[in-house]
């Protein structure tokens, strides 16, 4: 083999290894650009649930808010529906209030699985 031969093979060699050099290196920065990527996507995603979290609890409490309106509103026409009483043992004779109140219960507690029949 000539001197000739053997500087071309190993320019050959070099150039292969540099080829291979390069695409790793492009590589590399391929893989870290995909990682910012899913960092940001990871984020915003965070940052969604964060926010539909928030608005899922102002929703609930409102939700609660009307309830205890309701909740008060029926007391007081309830109220307003017994006659003079002498404290909570006078209540038991307002007509109605076992029924109102298992009607409330169910409202408040029928979609509530193994909580009541």
């Amino acid at each position: 083999m000539t001197k000739r031969a053997k500087v071309s093979e190993t320019d050959r060699i070099d150039a292969a290894f540099n080829r291979v050099l390069s695409l790793e290196a492009e590589a590399r920065e391929r893989v870290e650009e995909c990682r910012r990527e899913a960092a940001a996507i990871i984020a915003a995603a965070e940052e969604r649930a964060k926010s539909v979290s928030e608005r899922a609890d102002l929703r609930l409490r409102r939700a609660h808010a009307i309830a205890d309106a309701s909740v008060a509103r029926a007391l007081h026409e309830l109220l307003a529906k017994a006659p003079e009483t002498n404290g909570v043992d006078g209540l038991r004779s307002v007509p109605g209030l076992d029924e109102s109140i298992d009607t409330l219960v169910d409202e408040i507690l029928g979609s509530v699985p193994g909580i009541r029949p």
